[in-house]
């Protein structure tokens, strides 16, 4: 039996559908003559409801809900509420991180088909459904500020151009949109190519990002004393992300 959604990821993969309107009318037109599908089972979804997963997918992915850590995002035991510290984070909490938020488990399908279809289908009208999953999950932890900034986790310039988008990128200005906060790609950057995270171990990851990124000094002095919000598609170990806010603690 599927499992019933929690009412945040409800609310956020399935809304109310808006009201009638010239633009409604036109994507549900678009929606008829070529409907989304459901990336994990290929299921075709109605006009009313998002562009990632149906329902019957979604009620099998493993939802982060209030018993999470606020370290590190990971679900807690059940029962237990929010936890500064779990135990995959007491030994390698991320570094220079004060908090994180995520919304479900990557390595279990099928949301593991929505990141990889936006990642290498390229599908990237998933962008949206995600970013909103992401952006209602920020609202809900009562990290939302109108002055953040959104950053999303860099690529090298080789990497965009042979896959033309970074999906960090993508969904980071969605949430940005969302939350009608400011979107910056010029402070962080990625200064060399580094081989993919998920192919070597917990200590090879960490040393492969060592150095990794920096900011542009120029526009990090606009931004001095800002509250940021890094944004990337996956947090495993946490390696990537404790990296891009090493470097931006200490730009000039």
């Amino acid at each position: 039996m599927p499992r019933t959604l929690p009412a945040e990821i409800e609310s956020a993969l399935f809304p109310e559908p808006p009201r009638r309107c010239h633009r409604a009318a036109c994507a549900a037109l678009l929606d008829l003559v070529f409907p989304q599908h459901c990336c994990a089972c290929g299921t075709p979804l109605l006009a009313a409801e998002n562009q990632a997963l149906c329902r019957h997918c979604a009620s099998r992915v493993h939802w982060i809900g209030s018993d999470r850590c606020s370290r590190c995002g990971d679900a807690a035991g059940r029962g237990s509420g929010v936890v500064r510290a779990c135990p995959s984070c007491r030994t390698h909490p991320p570094a220079f991180v004060s908090s994180s938020c995520t919304v479900a488990r990557y390595a279990e399908a099928p949301l593991r088909h929505a990141i990889l279809a936006l990642k290498f289908g390229p599908k990237m009208h998933l962008a949206q459904p995600l970013a909103r999953l992401i952006a209602q999950r920020i609202r809900s932890t009562r990290m939302l500020d109108p002055e953040l900034i959104v950053v999303p986790a860099p690529m090298v310039r080789r990497a965009i151009f042979r896959r033309s988008y970074n999906q960090a990128e993508e969904i980071a200005s969605c949430i940005a949109a969302e939350l009608k906060l400011r979107f910056e790609t010029r402070l962080l950057l990625k200064t060399r190519p580094t081989p993919p995270q998920a192919r070597l171990t917990l200590e090879q990851r960490r040393i492969n990002l060592k150095g990794a990124f920096t900011c542009d000094s120029r526009i990090a002095r606009r931004y001095r004393g800002a509250k940021i919000i890094l944004v990337d598609d996956v947090i495993t170990t946490g390696s990537t992300i404790s990296e891009c806010a090493r470097a931006l603690m200490q730009a000039d």
